[in-house]
């Protein structure tokens, strides 16, 4: 019997040392991992995408001269500082204007800017941009479709400064006496541009003092696209009112009154006119110099500075404003300033 038990006791003790063996040890408290460790071991941060550089498309009118040489020169050296990208597309006609906002679109820009002088085109392409969700910015004139913003000197707003310049003139000049009115504009070829001349006409008639233009007669030349005809008109119409020894002319852009300075020379009637134009350009600079140095009349009075070297920076900044969410104002009003031989020199001296 104790034989058995023994035997039992001993196989208890067998089976016992096997169970501990295949029990597995408890797990040592991890160490602390040293500042080594933790620099390889631990988890990246998650790293955001870079903002996707601004992309502005432009389209303008021909820019080899002039206005839309000089905005798409200060457009680019705006958007070059700040490090976006500008590309653009010309448009010369109702076909290059759809190619033009095609291929930007194609580009993926961001906001199309569009410098195409004609509104009645451009603006059937805001009506399309605001209804496809593209951002969309018209320079030179207020845009009526709702959604789309505007930037520039628009016609009215140039009309304006012609009549509060012109009425200003003739006080000094003239004693505030005016015998004629004349206007030179492009009234068939480009319509949206009359109001450039014919606003300034309103503006006289409303300020106080020369209620009595509504009297006065009121000719309207309509120029075309070309100055083949605007001396024989100017000396026509010079020639048909004798007895006007006050003519206020204002003229839609300088590129007519070289030709209209050479009829009035040649009509003899330098001395009895006041010329307003507009777009300052190298001609008239240098007229005005060329008057400013002389004490005899010049019947180019001044030309409409405006001022296009400030526009890019401002073109940019309010693209920048509509791209980020900001809602700036619809249109935004591009004050010129009315350079005459008293001042040239101010401004290009």
């Amino acid at each position: 019997m104790k034989k058995i038990l023994a035997l039992i006791l001993a196989l208890v003790m067998i089976l016992a040392l096997a169970a501990c063996g295949n029990t597995a040890p408890a797990p040592a408290p991890a160490a602390a991992p040293t500042e080594q460790q933790s620099e390889e071991t631990a988890p990246a941060d998650t790293a955001e995408e870079p903002a996707k550089p601004v992309k502005i498309g432009y389209i303008t009118s021909d820019p080899s001269s002039g206005f839309w040489k000089e905005v798409l020169e200060s457009f680019q050296n705006a958007c070059s500082e700040e490090g976006v990208e500008l590309v653009y597309q010309i448009a010369s006609d109702s076909a290059g204007m759809r190619s033009a906002y095609d291929s930007l679109l194609a580009q993926e820009v961001d906001i199309i800017v569009d410098g195409y002088s004609i509104e009645e085109i451009a603006n059937a392409y805001a009506e399309e941009a605001v209804d496809t969700g593209m951002p969309f910015m018209a320079v030179a004139f207020n845009c009526p479709v709702e959604g789309a913003y505007s930037y520039g000197t628009s016609n009215d707003g140039m009309g304006v400064s012609f009549g509060e310049f012109a009425a200003e003139s003739v006080k000094k000049e003239w004693d505030g006496k005016i015998d004629l009115i004349v206007t030179a504009n492009a009234y068939t070829a480009v319509p949206a541009m009359a109001s450039r001349t014919d606003k300034a006409v309103e503006t006289l008639l409303e300020t106080p003092g020369f209620e009595y233009l509504k009297d006065v007669e009121w000719v309207k030349i309509d120029t075309g696209l070309d100055t083949s005809t605007i001396g024989a008109n100017t000396a026509n119409t010079i020639l048909s009112h004798p007895d006007a020894e006050h003519i206020v002319y204002i003229v839609c852009t300088d590129a007519f009154c070289p030709t209209i300075v050479n009829a009035l020379a040649d009509s003899g009637a330098s001395d009895k006119v006041l010329m307003l134009s507009s777009d300052c350009t190298s001609t008239y600079i240098d007229y005005a110099k060329a008057a400013a140095a002389s004490d005899e009349w010049s019947p180019w009075y001044g030309s409409l500075d405006l001022q296009t070297a400030t526009y890019g920076n401002k073109l940019l900044a309010k693209a920048l404003a509509i791209l980020n969410g900001e809602n700036p104002e619809a249109y935004t009003e591009h004050s010129g300033v009315m350079v005459t031989k008293y001042n040239i020199n101010d401004f290009y001296g």
